[in-house]
């Protein structure tokens, strides 16, 4: 993880609006993504409204606990992953 990246975090941890926010726009494309690829892996039919809610519900997970998960990211992909799948999968299962 960069310093930048750690920097980042500590002023989300610490509840720095604007780094919240800046943390939101540079995953945001990448959760966008895995919330797409994962429903496609499972065929399911999502419309935009689920993926908008999959999508929040990504966010609002990793704050939850007091930053619980948001202590655990190391600034890579297969966290948003690891967040994601189980979301989609839940998703899969109950309106697949």
């Amino acid at each position: 993880m960069t310093e930048k990246e750690k920097s980042l975090l500590a002023g989300c941890i610490a509840g720095d609006k604007a780094a919240w926010d800046a943390f939101v726009l540079q995953y945001s494309a990448l959760v966008y993504h895995t919330i797409r690829m994962t429903l496609a892996l499972h065929h399911a039919k999502a419309n935009h409204e689920t993926i908008e809610d999959l999508y929040q519900e990504f966010f609002l997970s990793i704050l939850r606990d007091d930053f619980k998960k948001l202590h655990q990211f190391r600034g890579s992909a297969g966290f948003v992953l690891g967040r994601v799948h189980p979301k989609g999968n839940s998703y899969f299962l109950n309106n697949g």
